[in-house]
């Protein structure tokens, strides 16, 4: 895998994040603005491009079970390592039993879906956002009922709610509807492919602005002080892809497979733990400065992780 087309397309998309960055500190997105394109891109583009996915990939050789059943063995080796890992890495960065919550919660749920995807379909193409589908299914699955369990975990019991219903949006809907198109092999004309062609090519740089708005919403003065959360990134970001990407080597028979598991663990904090967190009374702004200090060193490290693909 070339390291610097890899490296040239993380700062493409470090670009888009600057634009708006910039769009912000211009005041020509506001907060209002912001909140209602994130609801465009969660709820339009980012699930049309999971559609897209699906039809580039039919377009491609269509559903090989052998391929989704190696997909699908790596997905649940990814959750199951970051879940166990998750242990080790709270305890060690924090003595704070809310802390520690929040530290789990972040090494468990990355960025799948609003940074993988982009990420992924710059490096291997759109039709191999269908592998990405499945992760981010499990992950709805994941998140609403362990994550919940986490995110709540603080809270009396009588306050603690089920997540379950949670499971049930956009995005899970829209990939059971991409693994549906992909396994039947639907065909749809031209007309159709073209609207969600269009749509797809809009989601990667409106994901980006998004971010980047996100980033510019908190003063970064508070956000890079402190050693703790550089020790999170090393760890998440650079240590665990690169060891897994050796340990699991000889597991793959599909190199773009691999290579979609190893580059999803080198994914930053998702965005959606933020949520989490502040819904249920947890330390919000460890996790947003760990969310903005992910996002902006995984532009250096991912290419550096698929250098070891």
């Amino acid at each position: 895998m070339d390291i610097i087309v890899i490296f040239q397309r993380m700062l493409m998309l470090l670009a888009m994040m600057g634009l708006g960055y910039l769009s912000y500190k211009k005041e020509w997105l506001d907060d209002y603005s912001y909140k209602k394109l994130s609801v465009i891109v969660v709820n339009i583009f980012n699930p049309a491009l999971v559609i897209n996915g699906a039809l580039s990939a039919i377009s491609a050789g269509g559903a090989d079970l052998n391929l989704i059943k190696e997909n699908f063995m790596f997905i649940v080796i990814y959750f199951t390592m970051n879940i166990i890992l998750s242990y080790p890495i709270a305890i060690a960065l924090s003595k704070n039993d809310n802390q520690k919550n929040v530290f789990r919660l972040m090494t468990i749920f990355s960025n799948v879906g609003f940074m993988g995807i982009p990420v992924i379909s710059s490096i291997y193409g759109e039709e191999c956002i269908i592998y990405i589908t499945f992760y981010i299914l499990v992950y709805n699955v994941v998140l609403y009922t362990l994550g919940t369990f986490i995110a709540q975990k603080n809270l009396p019991k009588e306050e603690r709610t089920s997540g379950i219903k949670g499971m049930i949006n956009i995005g899970t809907v829209c990939s059971l509807i991409a693994i549906i198109i992909y396994f039947l092999g639907f065909q749809f004309n031209d007309s159709v492919l073209l609207f969600f062609d269009y749509i797809g090519d809009a989601t990667i740089p409106l994901s980006m602005i998004v971010i980047g708005v996100s980033i510019a919403k908190i003063p970064l003065k508070k956000v890079f002080q402190g050693v703790r959360l550089y020790l999170f990134a090393l760890i998440t970001l650079v240590i665990i892809p690169i060891i897994v990407s050796f340990v699991f080597r000889g597991m793959e028979h599909d190199k773009t497979i691999f290579g979609v598991f190893v580059l999803m663990f080198a994914m930053p904090v998702g965005s959606i733990v933020t949520m989490f967190i502040k819904e249920y009374g947890g330390d919000e702004s460890l996790c947003s400065k760990a969310t903005i200090i992910t996002t902006l060193l995984s532009i250096i490290t991912i290419p550096i992780v698929a250098s070891f693909i």
